[in-house]
């Protein structure tokens, strides 16, 4: 993203500190309050000039809601790297569990092997952000491991064929579906339960013949997936649940629009 398309803004004294963002994609305005960036306003392009003071006045008891239950997460992003490393991973996708061990290296690499349950990480002394970025690695690696083949699985099982599927640590969101057929998904899906993860899954292989939200779409899903309203109500939430040392940069959004302000999850 392009610098220009970032605006952080200091408010009124009554009014939240926020950064406003412009978006080629974005059709309606929306706010999004992620650990990260707190408050951020989403706009259209076209609407370079939208000021949001009355919308941050509406929306004020969505605002404080929503930062509040952040505000713990937030803490954590702010903290020290060291006291994010973690000492045991835990991958309820797919069962897993791993007792983490660090040893101090020369160089500027770090590198993870496993075996038996048990990672050693073995990174430069004094730099724990190389230590996490391999573990980031290691996650990614784990999840093309388990979520690409589950995904074939479902697709086969569907009948709705994509073209390509990669893993990311995405900003805020579970998974994605391109026009072009191509499935993205988050490598943090590793830390929901089973069936949580794949109504992910399904979320964006129902996108294949319905590119949209529309009312077609959502039956769709429901058709794949006789569950999905209580496997969204559970996203929702489940952005709790990720340590901070596997965030992307700004994972956890709450995301709301101006029509209704409800806190949701992205997808």
């Amino acid at each position: 993203m392009r610098a220009a398309e970032l605006r952080h803004v200091a408010a009124a004294d009554d009014l939240p500190a926020y950064t406003l963002r412009l978006s080629a994609r974005a059709k309606h305005i929306r706010l999004t309050i992620t650990p990260r960036n707190g408050l951020v306003v989403v706009v259209p392009r076209r609407m370079s000039n939208y000021d949001p003071s009355a919308l941050l006045r509406e929306r004020k008891r969505w605002i404080d809601d929503a930062t509040a239950h952040f505000a713990d997460r937030r803490a954590a992003l702010q903290r020290d790297p060291a006291e994010l490393l973690p000492t045991t991973i835990e991958l309820p996708a797919t069962g897993t569990r791993w007792d983490v061990e660090y040893r101090d290296a020369a160089g500027t690499a770090a590198r993870i092997r496993s075996s038996a349950g048990r990672l050693v990480v073995t990174a430069p002394a004094g730099d724990p952000g190389v230590a996490i970025a391999a573990l980031q690695r290691w996650l990614s690696a784990r999840a093309r491991d388990h979520l690409l083949p589950l995904l074939a699985e479902e697709s086969a099982r569907t009948g709705h064929a994509y073209k390509r599927a990669e893993i990311r640590g995405q900003r805020g969101r579970w998974g994605a579906c391109s026009g072009r057929g191509t499935i993205t998904l988050n490598r943090c899906l590793l830390f929901l339960p089973p069936e949580l993860a794949r109504a992910v899954v399904l979320h964006e292989l129902a996108h294949v013949p319905q590119p949209n939200h529309s009312a077609a779409y959502w039956h769709e899903l429901a058709r794949l997936d006789p569950h999905a309203a209580q496997h969204r109500a559970a996203i929702r939430h489940a952005w709790d649940v990720i340590p901070a040392w596997a965030e992307p940069d700004s994972a956890g959004a709450h995301r709301a629009s101006p029509a209704d302000g409800r806190p949701g999850a992205r997808g």
